[in-house]
């Protein structure tokens, strides 16, 4: 919680303009960077809140408790110059006489089975969430950490970026998808289209292609936008209500890029910071 004081300490007596851009990419107005952005760019806040948060979307799964035990075994021991191992007693079933419930032998339980009762679900603590929160938001306003993760953004244009409200009305891809290539993005999108094959055995289990993270427009309604953006690769849309260190450090790399509609960046302290001391 320390961290939040002195954020709060650090942007009392600065204060930065950004400007505010349509959605045909010129500067109209300008408006005060929120405090949220002030906060100290600590990688391992954000990558252990994102690790801890992604356990919330697993689901516990485990092998049948009966799986390999389902007949009668039992060891002749030795003198009959055969393994030893347990071998099923039913007859007329086509497997007496082999073996049964270890697991050298076919149709055998399981080895070591993944379990459902294991605990996947880590805990974090509320302060820490928070915390993680905002310096994951700061990092959408360093270029050096945009860059870093990959995205392609042109040399004037200044981050954090904040268009106007009428983005959030957007409802057809051909427009949204035109507004992205007129404030500089054309490049990212084209990035964001690229996807390669799996390595691995994934490519049978239903993730053949990796696809590119790209472009998260932040808004403080959704009238439409979220539809506009599911058939561009790589865009996504959230609420500021819903805002995850999930959505903003994909893979646990914060800096990704960031498009704040005006109202949600006028109201980011109101949210984020509600319940902090002043």
């Amino acid at each position: 919680m320390s961290i939040l004081v002195d954020l709060l300490k650090n942007s009392e007596n600065t204060v930065r303009k950004i400007p505010v851009i349509n959605i045909e990419g010129s500067k109209i107005s300008e408006t005060i960077l929120p405090k949220v952005f002030y906060a100290p760019l600590r990688e391992d806040l954000v990558w252990r809140a994102y690790i801890h948060l992604q356990t919330h979307t697993l689901q516990p799964k485990g092998a049948s408790k009966i799986s390999g035990h389902k007949y009668s075994v039992e060891s002749w021991g030795a003198g009959y110059g055969m393994a030893r191992i347990s071998r099923i007693k039913a007859s007329g079933t086509g497997k007496a006489q082999a073996g049964g419930m270890v697991p050298s032998a076919v149709g055998g339980r399981p080895t070591h089975p993944p379990k459902p009762e294991k605990k996947i679900y880590k805990e974090l603590n509320k302060k820490e969430k928070k915390v993680a929160l905002l310096v994951a938001v700061a990092f959408t306003g360093c270029r050096e950490a945009v860059v870093k993760r990959g995205h392609r953004i042109s040399e004037n244009l200044e981050l954090p970026i904040v268009i106007e409200d009428s983005i959030e009305s957007v409802s057809r891809t051909k427009e949204l998808r035109e507004i992205l290539e007129k404030i500089g993005l054309k490049e990212e999108l084209e990035r964001c289209k690229e996807k390669k094959i799996r390595a691995g055995k994934g490519k049978r289990r239903g993730r053949r292609y990796k696809k590119k993270v790209g472009p998260l427009i932040v808004v403080l309604e959704d009238r439409g936008v979220g539809k506009a953006a599911k058939n561009i690769p790589g865009v996504d849309i959230v609420e500021l209500k819903d805002l995850s260190v999930l959505h903003l450090a994909p893979g646990a790399k914060p800096g990704r890029l960031t498009i704040y509609s005006q109202s949600a960046f006028n109201k980011i302290d109101e949210v984020l910071l509600r319940g902090v001391a002043k």
